[in-house]
Parts: C-alpha cells; structure tokens; sequence
C-alpha cells in the first residue's frame, strides 16, 4: 500500500494544545478503541473517551504531558500520550496512551512515537520510561521488548 506524502509520516510531531482540539474526534476514537480492547473496562464509554481526551488536551496546555502525533497529509494516523510520574524514587515518564491506525501497522509508526517520547525524557534528564500492556496483547509487547522494555512488574486480577 503506498501512501501519499510519505515523507510526512517519517517523524512524529510534538502536538500542541490547538493540535490536540484539531484532531480531538480521532484521539477520541483511537482512545475509546483501545479501552474496547481492555479486560477491566467493560463499562467504559465513548463519552469517558472524550473526557480523557479533553483532560490529556489540558495537560498538554499547562506542559504536564507530552503528546506526539503522526500524519499522512492531514490526518492523524497514531499518538502516544505521556507524562512525567514518580515509581518509587525514580523520575519517570509513564507513557498513558499509543495508538495507530490499524490501517498504518507494522510500519514502524509505533516504534517511531516511542522514540520520539524517549528522546524527549533523556533530554529532560528523566530516569526511565515506563508503561502498560495488556495481557493478551501480543504485538504490542513484542514492540516493547523489541524496543528496550523489560518486565517489571505483572499484574494480575481475579474477578469476584
């Protein structure tokens, strides 16, 4: 599949506030995707999407979150949400959110998103990134490792 202004989707762009409420709709639709896929979240609405996204929107305009997007053209084919949160002792950057198109995958884009949060903590001088997979998601953590994450922590749950 060849895809027009390539070279636009090459590097992710460090999205502002403006950005975020431009492309609010597909955040939106791209969060309430992955919490569908969510064991926990059975009771989750699109309407709790917006509200994430709404809240997301406003920590990037007071600088307490990082959100990066990547474009084909004008739309909005992925993002990852991050922001800075203390495990422990460690200063770290916990990535909330990443999400690409289904119709992008397996292109590099998800590598490409969580470079560019990485390079922005070490820059900033933070400890460690660090995030959350779930279970059954077997792509995703295979990117993960792939890219340097290592396992920490496993939670489990029991349904009563």
């Amino acid at each position: 599949m060849q895809h027009k202004n390539m070279e636009r989707w090459n590097e992710p762009v460090l999205l502002s506030r403006e950005a975020c409420l431009r492309n609010k709709e597909r955040l939106t639709a791209f969060y309430d995707s992955n919490m569908q896929l969510c064991s926990y979240m059975g009771g989750f609405s699109h309407r709790d999407a917006e509200l994430k996204i709404e809240g997301m929107t406003e920590h990037v305009s007071n600088g307490t979150a990082m959100v990066f997007g990547m474009f084909d053209g004008d739309e909005l084919i992925g993002f990852v949400w991050a922001y800075e949160h203390f495990f422990r002792t460690e200063k770290r950057v916990y990535v909330n959110e990443i999400h690409v198109d289904k119709r992008y995958r397996h292109r590099g884009i998800g590598r490409r998103l969580l470079t560019a949060v990485e390079d922005m903590a070490r820059r900033l001088g933070y400890g460690a990134i660090y995030l959350h997979a779930e279970g059954n998601n077997e792509g995703a953590i295979r990117l993960y490792e792939s890219e340097g994450f290592e396992k920490e922590r496993i939670q489990l749950r029991k349904g009563l």
